[in-house]
Formats: C-alpha cells, sequence, structure tokens
C-alpha cells in the first residue's frame, strides 16, 4: 500500500513540473529565444532606421531622435502607435504577462459580468498554462503579444526582436490557431527602430496612458495594492476628450484580483470597457478571421504562406523619424508624435534599475511543488 501511494505521489510530482505544457519543441522560458534566418528575412533591415541599440531601457543621450518611450515618453500616434480609444466613453482594459495560475479567477469572473478585455500574453507562459489562453480566447477577450521572455526591446538586435516576435506568435497559434495583430512592447520600451521591425511585421503597438504599477504588489514591500482601485475611482472623473487604455498585471495574485475591482468604477462612471481593438474600430484583431477561419483582407495584411507571418500595408516598413522628439508636454505635431505626460498614479513607473524580475519567480512554484511531493512519497515509505 506504501509502494503505491508513493508511486502516486512521484507520478503527480511530474505532472507537476511539467506543468500541462504546450506540445511542440520550445526554446528555454523567460531566457530570449534563438534567432531564426526564415524570420530575419521578412523584415527589410534596409527601411529600419540606425537608432542605437540601448544598454538598458531607457538608455537616452542629450535628444531623442527615434522616439524613444523609455526617454521621452514620445509616441507615433499617426503611424504605429495606439495610446488611448479615441471615444469619450470607451475604456480598453489590459492585463500583461500572463497566463499564470491568477488568471483563471479574473476570468471566472469577466465571464459572470460579460466583460471583454485585452490580454497581452508572454510567450513563456503561453507554453506553460495553454490552457488559460483557450480559455480566454474562448470567452472573446482578445489576445496580443508580449514577447517570449520580456526583455526590453531596445535593448535586443533586429534578429532578436523578431525573434521574441515570431516565437510568441507561434506559441500563440499553436494554442489556439490565430496570429495577433496586436502587441504590447515589455515596460512601453520602443523607438524608432522596433517600430519598423514590429510594422514589417504586422504589428500595431499598444502601450497605454493609465498605468497602476500594480506588478509592484508582488516586489515592493512598500507598493499598497489599494492604489490600483484608488487610482481609478480618480481617473474616471477625469474631463478627457479620448477614453483610455489601462495596464495592469495578471502576474501576482494581488494584482490580478484588482480586476473585479476596478471593473465597478470604470462601468459606474458610464465608461464601456472593450477590447482595445474593438475600441479603435478594428473587428479583425486577428490574422484570421475568426468567423470564418479565412485570412482577413481588410487591413491590408498579407500572409507568408511558410511562416504565417504578416505585413501591414497599410503603414508597411516606413517610420518618420524627421518630427524627432518635442518637448512640450503632451504636445503633438502633424504626423502624430508626441510626448505623454505619465499617468497621476501614486506609485513610481517602472525604470531601467527597478523593472519586474517577477516572470523568473514563476516557475519555483513548480520546482517547490514537486520537491513537497517528491518528500511526501519519500515518508509515506518510510
Amino acid at each position: 500500500m506504501l509502494s503505491l501511494l508513493y508511486i502516486f505521489a512521484l507520478v503527480l510530482s511530474f505532472l507537476a513540473f511539467v506543468n500541462a505544457q504546450l506540445p511542440g519543441n520550445w526554446p528555454p522560458v523567460d531566457k530570449p529565444p534563438p534567432v531564426n534566418g526564415e524570420w530575419t528575412k521578412l523584415v527589410d533591415m534596409s527601411q529600419v532606421p540606425k537608432a542605437p541599440i540601448s544598454k538598458v531601457a531607457g538608455d537616452c543621450g542629450a535628444t531623442d531622435n527615434f522616439c524613444n518611450w523609455s526617454c521621452t515618453t514620445c509616441v507615433r500616434t499617426n503611424t504605429t502607435d495606439i495610446i488611448q480609444c479615441p471615444g469619450k466613453t470607451d475604456w480598453g482594459l489590459s492585463f500583461d504577462d500572463g497566463p499564470t495560475e491568477f488568471t483563471p479567477p479574473l476570468l471566472d469572473y469577466l465571464n459572470s459580468q460579460n466583460v471583454k478585455l485585452t490580454f497581452f500574453v508572454i510567450g513563456s507562459r503561453v507554453i506553460e498554462n495553454p490552457d488559460t489562453l483557450k480559455n480566454e480566447f474562448a470567452a472573446g477577450h482578445q489576445i496580443g503579444v508580449h514577447t517570449w521572455s520580456h526583455t526590453a526591446l531596445t535593448t535586443q538586435s533586429n534578429e532578436e526582436i523578431i525573434a521574441e516576435i515570431k516565437w510568441t506568435e507561434l506559441a500563440i497559434k499553436t494554442a489556439i490557431g490565430v496570429t495577433p495583430k496586436y502587441m504590447r512592447p515589455p515596460y512601453g520600451d520602443v523607438d524608432d527602430r522596433v517600430r519598423s521591425i514590429l510594422s514589417q511585421l504586422g504589428y500595431k503597438i499598444v502601450i497605454w496612458d493609465k498605468d497602476t504599477n500594480d506588478w509592484m504588489s508582488g516586489e515592493d514591500k512598500n507598493f499598497q495594492v489599494s492604489w490600483v482601485e484608488g487610482n481609478f475611482t480618480e481617473w474616471v472623473k477625469e474631463d478627457d476628450p479620448t477614453g483610455h487604455i489601462s495596464l495592469e498585471h495578471d502576474l501576482y495574485k494581488p494584482s490580478a484580483e484588482q480586476g473585479p475591482l476596478v471593473v465597478p468604477i470604470v462601468q459606474g462612471a458610464g465608461f464601456t470597457i472593450k477590447p482595445v481593438a474593438q475600441c479603435v474600430g478594428d473587428t479583425q484583431p486577428y490574422l484570421e478571421s475568426t468567423n470564418t477561419g479565412t485570412t482577413d483582407t481588410t487591413t491590408g495584411s498579407t500572409t507568408n504562406t511558410t511562416t504565417g507571418s504578416t505585413t501591414d500595408t497599410t503603414t508597411g516598413s516606413t517610420t518618420d523619424t524627421t518630427a524627432g522628439s518635442t518637448t512640450d508636454t503632451n504636445s503633438v505635431v502633424a504626423d502624430g508624435t508626441q510626448n505623454l505626460e505619465p499617468s497621476s498614479v501614486v506609485a513610481t513607473s517602472p525604470t531601467a534599475t527597478t523593472t519586474s524580475s517577477a516572470i523568473s519567480h514563476i516557475n519555483n512554484n513548480n520546482y517547490l511543488l514537486s520537491f513537497v511531493l517528491f518528500i511526501l512519497g519519500y515518508f509515506m515509505v518510510i
């Protein structure tokens, strides 16, 4: 009898370790994935601006000639970047860094309220939690790319950026059968070099105008998670000409638990919560039509039948670098280049020296559970 219990404990230990991974041969999690030569060929490097590779995100010179968000919060709203919902009463709730073990309770709540939002997912988490991603997609939430390893993109080479996107894209496609057209750069870290690469790969870039900094709830003992609810309470009172896109995370339990608290605040103030694609008027957030299973031809995207990559011909590979950055807060020039004012949040936004290290903690839970089950099995025998 004890031997059977021991075998049972070992089986549980093994199942906890593999964590129901997505079938396939995948790169190591939470590390920049390997470069793929065929994917690299999808980008015309002659069209990519020669912005220097940053040593760390926010590694800025005296002037910003490449609209680097980490340096000057510069964005290109008329070409690639989506910052806000255009409609005054629309609100694009979004969660980053999942799917994790803390996502299902959030999903249950959203389903109970018939609320749809956007999840920007990490490839490393997708292969660990494919069933949760499937549930997100099946419930009608928008799925976007958030890279494979959550590395700041301006610190990577052109080839590495492509690999981060394509490996994540492949994991998502393998799990739910569609290819996203929207992505969010980790930390919002993007410049004109990164924009050109992402644009040539067919992606629309989503930043945000309301940052909760809720990721600190899992890393900074001084962060009060109640600040998230408090910030939303203040944000909905602002009389802005547009709607908003807010940033939250389903990476930690405290941050994921804020979803059920902020939804009533946003809706109670008269806002309609929508996925980002819907709030900007795009009915096809994926390359493949979710209605017919065919390629979306309404947005100017084309499909590479070998790799499934896309090129958005509405923006192509062109990047406006003539305007540079502006010095006036929230100033806008004719091409949509502007510098955004940081959200009026209590906590400080992450910087190059205080970026989240949370991604590396995810696997520790599996290892700990495996160890506990192994020890349990051992003592059953003795």
